[in-house]
C-alpha cells in the first residue's frame, strides 16, 4: 500500500519541488544582474560581523564603509598572515578572529603550502553560504535534468574528525558535518546515510554505498573527484557477485569492516530485494560484466571537470554511457568560488551572495600585477590569479588559484579554473605544492645519504591510477636498489606532508611515485632552452621543481625508471 501511494504522489512532489526550484534560480539571476551591488552588501556584512575581534581591530573594520575603504585597509594576504590568529581560535579564543554572538562548528582541514595544514573556522554563516552554494548548485542541475526530481543521490562523503582541535572542536571535512546536518527530506533521497563517513578503509565505503544503491533505479551520483566516480564503477564490475548476493538478502557480509554506528546505520536501510538483483544479475551476464550505465537510469552525474582532472573523462562513456556530466564548480575548503549553470564545459558564475572577489591578472601561471581588479574589470580570454573574501575570517586571501574568464552572465564573468598556480600540481586534488617536494626531497637526501643537482616531478597520466615521476639525471640515480629506495622515501615523505597526497595514495586513487633516469645534461639544456624561448635573464629564470602538466616529463627521454620496490625496464608504468 505504501509503495502505491509513494508512486502516486511522487510526481507531484516533484513538480511541487521544481515549482519552488525555479522560484528559487529566479531570485539568484537577480542578484546575478545587480552584482556590484550584491557584492558590496557580501562584503559589508563579513566585514561588520567581525568588526569586534582582534582581526577586525588591526584592519580597521570599525571605519570600513565601502569598497574601496576595504581594500585600502586590508592588503593582500595568505594562509600565513592568519595563521597564528587561528590557533589561537583553535584553542578556544574565538574573539582572535571572530566578533561576538557567533557559533564555531569545527575547523575544515585542508592541504597548505607547507608541511601543516591549514585549518579553516566554519562558523555558522560560512557554513550558511557553504550550503547555500551546493544548493543553488544543485537546484539548477536538477531543473536541467528534470528526472533527477524522481530519483535518488550516491554522494560520499568524507569524515568530519581527522582530528581534535585543543578547544576539543573536530578538525576534518566539511562535507562530513553537512551530512550530518541533512533534513529528514534529504536524508532520505541520499542513498548512503551520514554516519558512513566514518568508514575509513575507501574499498568498503565504495561497496556500501553500492549497496544501498542498487535498489534505486534512477540515480544521480556526485563527487568532486572523478577518480572517486571511477573507482564506485571498477567496484561494481570487480564485487558484482558479492553485492548481488547481498542485495538479494538484504544482508551486509561480517567480514566488512565498519564502525558500529555506520554497520548499524546501514543495516537499517537494507532491504532484501530478490527480485532487483535478479535483474540486475541478467544485465552483468548479457554484457560480461556489471556496469553503471546498465544497473541505473542516470540523470546526470556530477564531479570535477577542469584542469588535468579531465583527463578521467575519457573513461566515462565506458562506465556511465552517454550521461551528462556535470562540473560542481570551483569550490575549496576555504569556500565556493563559482556556480556552472550547465553541463557544457566547466566555467561557473561567481557565487555572489556568499564570498567578495578580486582578481590579479596573471600569464602562464605567474602574476603580471600587484593591484587587484573587481569582478566587472576582467576581460574575457584573460586568466587572473583568484582572491577571496569569506566568513571563515580570510580576508583579501591569494588561494592560489589560476582562472580564465570565458565570458559574461548578467554582471558576472563566468570563470573557469585553470591550475592551483605555477608551483602546484592536483591529478586527483591532492594540491601538491612545490613547497612541499622540495621539503620531502631533501629529508629523503639526508636519510638516504643520496646527492641530487636538480631534478623535478611530474604527473604521469594512467587509465588503472595516475602518479607521480620524479626526473633524475643518470649519474646521480645511482643503482636500482638506490633509486627505487630514493623514490620510496620521496613517497612516504609527501605522503606526511600532504594529507589529500596520503588519501589518495591510501585509498589507490593515486599510485606510488616512481624514479625516472634521464641523460646527463638534460636539466641545463633544458634550463637554457626554456630561458631562450621565453626571453628572459637567467636572473629571472627559476627552475621547476614541481610542474603539473601530464605531457611535460614525455619530453625527457627514459635510460630507466624505478618503482619502489623492484626496477622495471625502460619506459614501465
Amino acid at each position: 500500500m505504501a509503495r502505491e501511494v509513494a508512486r502516486i504522489f511522487q510526481p507531484l512532489l516533484g513538480r511541487a519541488a521544481a515549482w519552488q526550484a525555479r522560484r528559487m534560480m529566479r531570485g539568484f539571476h537577480r542578484s546575478l544582474h545587480r552584482f556590484r551591488e550584491v557584492q558590496e552588501r557580501t562584503l559589508l556584512e563579513k566585514v561588520a560581523r567581525n568588526a569586534d575581534s582582534d582581526v577586525g581591530r588591526r584592519f580597521g573594520f570599525a571605519s570600513v564603509r565601502s569598497t574601496d575603504d576595504f581594500r585600502r585597509a586590508v592588503p593582500l594576504t595568505t594562509y600565513d598572515d592568519y595563521e597564528a590568529s587561528i590557533d589561537e581560535v583553535r584553542r578556544g579564543r574565538p574573539q582572535a578572529v571572530f566578533g561576538p554572538g557567533q557559533t564555531l562548528h569545527m575547523f575544515a582541514m585542508t592541504s597548505g603550502t607547507t608541511r601543516r595544514p591549514k585549518y579553516v573556522p566554519v562558523t555558522d554563516a560560512f557554513l550558511g553560504e557553504y550550503r547555500r552554494g551546493w544548493t543553488t548548485w544543485g537546484i539548477q542541475a536538477y531543473l536541467d535534468h528534470p528526472a533527477a526530481f524522481q530519483g535518488h543521490v550516491l554522494q560520499l562523503v568524507s569524515a568530519m574528525d581527522d582530528e581534535q582541535a585543543p578547544c576539543g572542536l573536530p578538525c576534518g571535512a566539511i562535507s562530513g558535518l553537512t551530512a550530518r546536518m541533512q533534513s529528514r527530506a534529504v536524508r532520505n533521497v541520499c542513498v548512503v546515510p551520514p554516519e558512513a563517513a566514518d568508514i575509513r578503509h575507501t574499498p568498503t565505503k565504495y561497496y556500501v554505498a553500492l549497496l544501498l544503491a542498487l535498489r534505486q533505479r534512477t540515480l544521480v551520483i556526485a563527487s568532486a573527484n572523478p577518480s572517486t566516480l571511477l573507482g564506485l564503477a571498477r567496484t561494481l564490475g570487480d564485487r558484482a557477485d558479492e553485492l548481488l548476493t547481498d542485495l538479494h538478502g538484504g544482508t551486509l557480509s561480517p567480514s566488512l569492516d565498519l564502525p558500529t554506528p555506520a554497520r548499524d546505520a546501514v543495516t537499517r536501510r537494507l532491504r532484501a530485494d530478490p527480485a532487483r538483483s535478479r535483474e540486475l544479475s541478467r544485465a552483468a551476464a548479457d554484457r560480461g560484466r556489471l556496469l553503471p550505465r546498465d544497473a541505473w537510469h542516470l540523470p546526470f552525474i556530477a564531479c570535477w571537470k577542469a584542469g588535468t582532472l579531465g583527463l578521467y573523462l575519457r573513461e566515462f562513456p565506458r562506465y556511465f554511457g552517454d550521461a551528462p556530466v556535470r562540473d560542481v564548480g570551483l569550490i575549496a575548503s576555504e569556500g565556493r568560488m563559482t556556480i556552472p549553470l550547465g553541463d557544457e564545459g566547466t566555467a561557473g558564475v561567481l557565487d555572489v551572495e556568499s564570498q567578495f572577489f578580486e582578481f590579479l591578472p596573471a600569464r602562464d601561471g605567474q602574476r603580471t600585477g600587484t593591484e587587484t581588479l573587481l569582478p566587472h574589470e576582467l576581460e574575457p580570454g584573460r586568466e587572473y590569479f583568484l582572491v577571496m573574501t569569506n566568513s571563515a575570517g580570510l580576508y583579501r586571501y591569494d588561494i592560489g588559484d589560476v582562472v580564465c574568464v570565458t565570458g559574461f552572465a548578467g554582471q558576472s564573468p563566468l570563470v573557469e579554473f585553470l591550475s592551483k598556480g605555477a608551483h602546484y600540481s592536483s591529478l586527483t586534488g591532492e594540491k601538491l605544492s612545490e613547497h612541499q617536494v622540495v621539503d620531502a626531497i631533501n629529508d629523503a637526501l639526508a636519510e638516504t645519504g643520496s646527492r641530487l643537482s636538480s631534478y623535478c616531478l611530474a604527473p604521469r597520466w594512467s587509465d588503472h591510477a595516475p602518479y607521480y615521476v620524479l626526473l633524475i639525471e643518470e649519474p646521480e640515480a645511482g643503482g636500482p636498489a638506490a633509486a627505487s629506495r630514493f623514490g620510496g622515501a620521496v613517497d612516504r615523505l609527501l605522503r606526511s606532508r600532504n594529507i589529500e597526497y596520503n588519501a589518495k595514495r591510501s585509498s589507490g586513487r593515486l599510485a606510488a611515485l616512481r624514479v625516472k633516469v634521464v641523460p646527463a645534461g638534460m636539466w641545463s639544456e633544458f634550463d637554457e632552452r626554456t630561458i631562450t624561448e621565453r626571453r628572459r635573464g637567467i636572473e629571472q629564470y627559476k627552475h621547476k621543481f614541481l610542474v603539473g602538466d601530464v605531457a611535460f616529463e614525455r619530453d625527457f627521454p627514459t635510460l630507466a625508471e624505478y618503482g619502489p620496490e623492484a626496477p622495471g625496464p625502460p619506459g614501465s608504468a
